[in-house]
């Protein structure tokens, strides 16, 4: 069976839709769920939006195109219904940039571990700590990242997973990195150590994670193997260059990956076509007609 996992995507959800319904079309498969590594962009308006994502959304409109799934035009629905008529439900975990208050009353709400978070059912939020059977594979998720204050890892859903026993599960979704997986601009060491003691506790076949915008991977944790991916669209400025980066607002290689369960070979999706899923307003009536016509 086959898994695909999407990288930071910050609110771009219709970059997303497309990407994944062209994937299954040019390569000719059928992926059997969706699993995106937190930081989705989950905001119930541009009011509630933390600093960071109000000043990126300032530059980058298609960054609140998550708003645009809770109260769509007809062409922006059609486009939605269109892709989910060919793609598993996406789950999603909490990332660093998310409503984390508004998530949490939708599961109250629910009362489930599992809730949709848009009216299409196309986004399903999973909550920390929660282990579920994944097309065949037994996968923990644990959102958010190592850090002091709100961001930092639910305590009993970080406990209720070391308490897990080793061996038993087969996948670990964070939206952290373990600790000495890269270097940053300035130099400093990248990850989380408590998650690094994590994974060699749990012993998962395979790691995947996100948060740090590139991809980064194999990397061996005892008989894990970890990655993490590529931000799923990269600004159209960075601050560290003053050039434009990606004016086009282009899918970035790198930020899928494809998993085959059934012999746990991981694979970075690098193709060319990526690049066409692009653009501040995305037409995705128009790539899910064209993949579904494949």
């Amino acid at each position: 069976m086959r898994i695909a996992f999407v990288g930071d995507v910050h609110g771009r959800v219709l970059h997303a839709l497309g990407a994944l319904t062209m994937l299954q079309a040019r390569r000719g498969v059928r992926l059997d769920a969706v699993i995106q590594v937190g930081d989705l962009g989950a905001y119930p308006s541009a009011g509630r939006f933390d600093e960071a994502s109000r000043r990126f959304h300032a530059d980058n409109p298609a960054q609140g195109d998550f708003f645009r799934l809770l109260d769509s035009t007809a062409e922006v629905a059609k486009g939605v219904v269109a892709a989910l008529g060919q793609l598993p439900r996406i789950l999603f975990l909490s990332g660093n940039h998310e409503d984390h208050e508004w998530l949490g009353s939708l599961h109250d709400e629910g009362r489930a571990t599992v809730v949709p978070v848009d009216p299409f059912g196309a986004f399903h939020h999973v909550v920390c700590g929660h282990v579920m059977e994944v097309a065949g594979a037994r996968v923990a998720f644990l959102g958010l990242i190592e850090a002091p204050g709100k961001m930092d890892f639910d305590e009993a859903a970080y406990a209720r997973l070391l308490a897990t026993e080793p061996g038993t599960v087969d996948v670990l979704v964070t939206h952290d990195g373990p600790y000495g997986m890269s270097r940053s601009r300035r130099g400093d060491v990248q990850g989380s150590a408590r998650l690094a003691g994590l994974i060699e506790h749990l012993q998962p076949r395979l790691h995947v994670g996100g948060h740090y915008h590139h991809e980064n991977g194999p990397r061996r944790y005892g008989r894990t193997v970890s990655h993490a991916l590529a931000q799923l669209v990269d600004p159209k400025r960075d601050r560290w260059r003053p050039e434009p980066v990606n004016p086009q607002q282009r899918v970035t290689a790198g930020s899928i990956g494809r998993l085959d369960t059934r012999t746990y070979e991981f694979e970075y999706v690098h193709d060319d076509w990526l690049a066409d899923i692009s653009g501040d307003d995305l037409d995705l009536a128009g790539i899910a007609g064209t993949a579904g016509s494949r």
